[in-house]
């Protein structure tokens, strides 16, 4: 949090910056471990409330009992809302069974070559906005491939750009970093063009099913704290 009090002391103001902060799975075991994790975030950024306190991954067994306790957060001032991450929609069904406090967002990988469309269609329909991350595969085949390419050549742009606006055109928040200043500016210079309808169709076919049953495998381990 020092860098961020730093830039606000400049005379920025804190409504210019949205703050979340997750509780991993190791700190899922009770509700009060989950709880006493996320104070600990929220203490150490010494920002006052943050926006959102997320539920890192639905553990099974624990994960709903570990958000009902970080509902107190809201209750108390520590957090204005909540929020999932990596949620299935059966896992959301299932949370959403007893929560009080429904949650606000909920993050997951999603990019052109791990395009979640069913998962996207649930959340919209519940309308629960998407926080996409991993939108460029951190560097990886996406920015390399084909469709993604020829769409940036023709369109003037980087493949990188390509990807978030593709991921945006879906309605979706794009989480992306760098440690590149002219990274970080590329990556935001991407509302002056739009994607047209066959370059959508395109990068939206990228996504085989091998690559789906990959990630469900990863997903599966991963949620189980393996």
């Amino acid at each position: 949090g020092d860098a961020l009090r730093a830039w606000l002391a400049t005379g920025h103001d804190r409504s210019e910056l949205h703050i979340t902060t997750k509780v991993w799975t190791t700190d899922l075991g009770s509700p009060q471990d989950a709880v006493r994790s996320a104070k600990i975030s929220i203490d150490e950024l010494g920002l006052g409330p943050v926006d959102v306190v997320m539920v890192h991954w639905p553990m099974p067994g624990k994960h709903v009992a570990a958000y009902k306790g970080l509902e107190e957060l809201v209750q108390c001032g520590k957090t204005k809302t909540l929020g999932i991450s990596n949620y299935s929609p059966d896992d959301y069904e299932e949370l959403l069974a007893s929560a009080t406090v429904p949650p606000q967002l909920n993050t997951f990988e999603n990019n052109p070559m791990l395009y979640r469309k069913d998962w996207l269609d649930f959340f919209n329909g519940k309308g629960i906005p998407t926080m996409a991350y991993k939108p460029l595969q951190r560097g990886g085949a996406v920015l390399s491939c084909g469709p993604v390419v020829a769409a940036a050549a023709r369109l003037g742009k980087t493949p990188a750009q390509v990807c978030l606006r593709w991921n945006l055109q879906k309605g979706n928040v794009v989480t992306v970093k760098s440690n590149s200043p002219e990274r970080i500016a590329e990556n935001v210079a991407v509302f002056d063009f739009e994607l047209p309808g066959e370059d959508m169709a395109a990068l939206d076919a990228l996504t085989t099913d091998e690559v789906m049953a990959e990630a469900l495998g990863h997903w599966e381990q991963r949620r189980t704290g393996t």
